[in-house]
């Protein structure tokens, strides 16, 4: 399928070296860290995970300050990325590394794949750049390289596919530095074979199918069959002298275990009705603020946000927005930006 995958990775291996960007979690012969990438590098961008990287690391500095912290406040340092549920896997997998292995990150492949939130990709990723085993692995940016680097058409979403293009990775990862190759294909992704790709920067251009054809935009195919469904909620804010009344969210289900604004599906006058069953305050008046939508793996919510004055709020745990120690969901944090600028 790919003609020569010894050329390949020598040609994208001499231009990792000459192009790679300085990252925190590069270069450290830590797995611990690299793990802690990876999970947070799911489905955030570099620029974004970096500093939140940093912060993490500082304070959680071994596996096993991590698995005795509260979760709580493991969920606080991941304020603000989303996706929540990694950070509490991460944190679960802490606690069985340190309670079941002494501490120490495992290095076998099928070991560190059983690990909470990991799954083969991220399983992989961490098998070749921490250990430096051959382990070829498959994200998104590497999926758009190989798809295009072969021409290959099919539908990668499906996981037969998808293992075509481990395929063409393993075969290349065999004749490099493992933990060099796989950063290296994942970072031409990142940074040249982009959705618009630059195609003039990359290494193996030459070589590339979908460029001598022209059908860069075409590849790769991902035909996605579930649509996402979209919820509709009225939020409630309650402000008194710069404070704010939260609430907490179940310990199961969506954005289980984090603080919001309250919030009601249904018609105004009903979420009102809820809201003051929930609260036993009356609703003196409320003032619309602002839409906005937050987009979820699977859900997108459309929130209309209302000001609440309440006949009487003597009787409400008001909080302070600048200093709360606990995580507040990414979606109520887009509302409290938006506050600070009313």
């Amino acid at each position: 399928m790919l003609k020569s995958p010894k050329k390949a990775a020598q040609s994208l291996m001499t231009w990792y070296h000459e192009n790679k960007r300085d990252l925190p979690f590069r270069g450290i012969d830590n797995p611990y860290f690299t793990w802690v990438s990876e999970i947070m590098l799911q489905q955030t961008q570099v620029d974004t995970a970096v500093p939140y990287f940093n912060r993490f690391i500082e304070r959680f500095q071994t596996v096993c300050d991590l698995a005795r912290a509260d979760q709580a406040e493991v969920l606080k340092y991941w304020e603000g990325l989303g996706y929540y549920r990694r950070a509490k896997h991460l944190h679960e997998s802490a606690q069985r590394i340190c309670d079941e292995m002494d501490g120490v990150f495992p290095s076998d492949l099928k070991t560190i794949e059983s690990l909470k939130g990991v799954g083969r990709y991220i399983a992989r990723a961490i098998h070749s750049i921490a250990f430096n085993q051959p382990s070829a692995a498959v994200d998104g940016n590497v999926l758009r390289v190989i798809t295009r680097l072969t021409g290959y058409d099919e539908d990668v979403m499906k996981p037969a596919h998808a293992r075509v293009i481990e395929g063409v990775a393993q075969s290349m990862i065999e004749h490099a530095t493992p933990k060099d190759f796989t950063q290296a294909l994942m970072e031409l992704g990142a940074t040249v074979c982009q959705k618009s790709p630059k195609c003039e920067q990359c290494p193996m251009q030459s070589m590339c199918v979908a460029y001598q054809e022209n059908r860069q935009a075409e590849l790769p195919v991902m035909i996605k069959k579930t649509k996402k469904t979209e919820k509709h909620y009225h939020v409630f804010v309650v402000l008194n002298a710069g404070h704010a009344f939260l609430i907490k969210r179940p310990e199961n289900g969506l954005l289980a275990n984090l603080y919001t604004f309250p919030q009601y599906e249904g018609s105004l006058d009903a979420a009102i009705h809820a809201f003051e069953s929930d609260v036993a305050a009356r609703v003196k008046d409320t003032e619309s603020l602002f839409e906005l939508d937050h987009v979820f793996s699977h859900q997108i919510w459309h929130l209309t946000v209302h000001r609440v004055h309440l006949t009487d709020d003597s009787m409400i745990p008001f909080v302070s927005l600048t200093n709360f120690p606990y995580a507040i969901a990414k979606a109520h944090l887009k509302i409290i930006d938006q506050i600070k600028e009313i």
